[in-house]
């Protein structure tokens, strides 16, 4: 069993593991910067921080993620110290669901990708990945 938030993004369901969310919350204007790496979408005040904020649609393999806005949702995650905004399509529920073969089982049955933080990050700065989450349907 694995407590774990499930979200959406583009038309996907997720998972993630609670251990890296820090908070819920709404962008605020989400600032661009420029020649970021595909998946760095702007930045935004969150709290006087300044945090990268990354688009869950890119990570997934959303063929056209939405651009983030203020207001949108987002999560606000803890990665190894690194705290950075993860924007997403909506926060459905927290939960505890089995885990099988990669994926994770929720009470609707549906199988759902977790997503690795870690691995979006190596993903940004150019490092290989086998772990990576991928979509499912």
């Amino acid at each position: 069993m694995r407590n774990v938030m499930v979200f959406t993004a583009g038309a996907s369901h997720h998972a993630i593991e609670l251990r890296w969310v820090q908070e819920v919350t709404t962008l605020g204007f989400v600032s661009a910067v420029p020649t970021a790496p595909t998946g760095l979408v702007g930045a935004c005040n969150v709290h006087g921080a300044v945090l990268p904020v990354l688009d869950a649609g890119h990570f997934v393999g959303d063929a056209n993620p939405s651009p983030a806005r203020q207001g949108d949702a987002a999560l606000i995650l803890n990665v190894d110290g690194t705290a950075v905004a993860l924007h997403v399509a909506c926060v459905e529920e927290v939960i505890s669901a089995r885990f099988e073969n990669g994926t994770v089982v929720d009470g609707h049955g549906r199988a759902l990708a977790l997503f690795e933080p870690t691995a979006a990050l190596r993903q940004l700065v150019g490092e290989p990945s086998t772990n990576f989450p991928r979509r499912h349907e």
